[in-house]
């Protein structure tokens, strides 16, 4: 059963985690998430790169731990398009139109809080 919030209620099928943060690699550029969930991701552009409607794939997931520690990403699968730019807090909103095995099983585990499900 789905929660209601607010006038138009919850429509979301994943709960948003806002800790602990992600690092993504998509085209080679680093992008660190402000809160993610399995359908989609808030993520920082600083540099305004990813413009509205882009599919994107995300071939690199860190979390904060290992990203700290220099630590290259977890090789993913995910397919993502950018749904929303917000130039004003240069943010972007992607969604996850696919998730790989891999991708799953570290998200679940940082999700979970178990450290160890994210290595490889």
């Amino acid at each position: 059963m789905k929660r209601s919030t607010g006038k138009a209620g919850e429509r979301r099928q994943h709960e948003r985690l806002d800790r602990p943060q992600l690092y993504l690699r998509i085209g080679g550029h680093t992008f660190q998430t402000t809160e993610w969930s399995y359908g989609g991701l808030v993520i920082e552009d600083l540099g305004g790169i990813l413009p509205t409607g882009a599919l994107l794939r995300i071939d690199g997931l860190s979390d904060e731990e290992s990203y700290r520690h220099a630590q290259p990403p977890y090789q993913v699968d995910i397919r993502a398009r950018v749904v929303r730019v917000m130039p004003e807090t240069r943010q972007a909103a992607l969604t996850c139109l696919k998730l790989d095995d891999a991708a799953y099983r570290i998200l679940s585990g940082i999700e979970n809080g178990n450290e160890l499900a994210i290595a490889n």
